[in-house]
């Protein structure tokens, strides 16, 4: 929806208010003013069309202009001062309800970059952003625009061809920031791109130092800048992972508990137990009794 003005509310912005009867919503704002500091219940896709202002987010401020994309989640307090001519358009969805998890688009470094690394390190000042030239600007217009008129319009199909339209934008947007040359968006894309190779790789055994190589740092560096990125050491995060495919896996399919911890990359099923357990609070076989489809 196109906005002529732009009312400010602050608080938390709910997803009933903004998403109506439907998980994606978009605002196109051409004089977007300066917003005080607000949350969502929502996910929100960022890109700047034209203009410039600063972006905050809890104590640092981060300068934005024509071309720049960003994701802020649910929860991320942020506002916006010093805006001039700032026309931007904010895609509004619920993440959970789009399936992110269930495709292969963790599989694109550049995913992880825009919606894993970067909301999480604009916790501490940091300068990577994915930032689009003319051509890549227009092209993201335009799907923009097309996801918009189909929520608008709601023809029959709309769900449909609005969903694959935003996982389109979302899969390009990823690779367009894979393509990043400015300095520090190519060393974002180093950890980005282990966290790919962990998501693919998960059930095979995995070293810190094969990530480290992989990264071109040394262990120790690797080590750190993971943890500084993601909020977790490497081997914690590869745990998150097995123990989310485990999960899975125990809803959704037949296979023994200690197929299950083989499949997920675990040395043995007790060990996957142990984990499981300090995870979810309960052992893989109640989880399974419980949650079994």
């Amino acid at each position: 929806m196109r906005y002529k003005t732009y009312s400010i509310q602050t608080g938390n912005l709910r997803s009933d208010k903004y998403l109506h009867d439907f998980f994606i919503s978009v605002q196109d704002v051409p004089e977007h003013p300066d917003y005080p500091e607000h949350t969502h219940e929502f996910t929100e896709l960022v890109v700047v069309y034209e203009g410039n202002g600063i972006n905050c987010v809890g104590s640092f401020e981060y300068p934005i202009a024509a071309g720049d994309v960003f994701v802020l989640h649910s929860g991320q307090k942020h506002a916006y001062k010093q805006t001039s001519h700032l026309h931007l358009c904010n895609v509004l969805f619920d993440s959970n309800m789009l399936g992110l998890q269930s495709l292969d688009m963790k599989h694109l470094p550049g995913f992880h970059a825009l919606f894993v690394l970067e909301p999480q390190l604009r916790k501490a000042n940091f300068n990577s952003r994915l930032h689009l030239e003319g051509p890549d600007l227009i092209k993201a217009r335009n799907l923009i625009e097309e996801i918009e008129q189909e929520v608008d319009e709601q023809n029959p199909g709309f769900r449909l061809i609005s969903q694959s339209l935003l996982l389109l934008l979302i899969g390009k947007l990823s690779r367009w920031y894979a393509q990043a040359t400015k300095e520090d968006s190519a060393k974002l894309m180093l950890i980005a791109k282990s966290l790919a190779h962990m998501e693919q790789k998960l059930y095979e055994p995995l070293s810190i130092e094969q990530l480290a190589k992989m990264a071109n740092m040394s262990e120790r560096n690797f080590y750190r800048t993971f943890q500084k990125a993601t909020g977790v050491s490497p081997n914690q995060h590869l745990t998150n992972l097995r123990i989310s495919q485990a999960t899975e896996l125990l809803k959704h399919s037949d296979a023994s508990i200690t197929e299950i911890a083989f499949e997920c990359g675990f040395q043995d099923s007790s060990y996957m137990t142990k984990q499981f357990k300090k995870h979810m609070g309960l052992t893989p076989s109640m989880f399974r009794k419980i949650n079994h489809s």
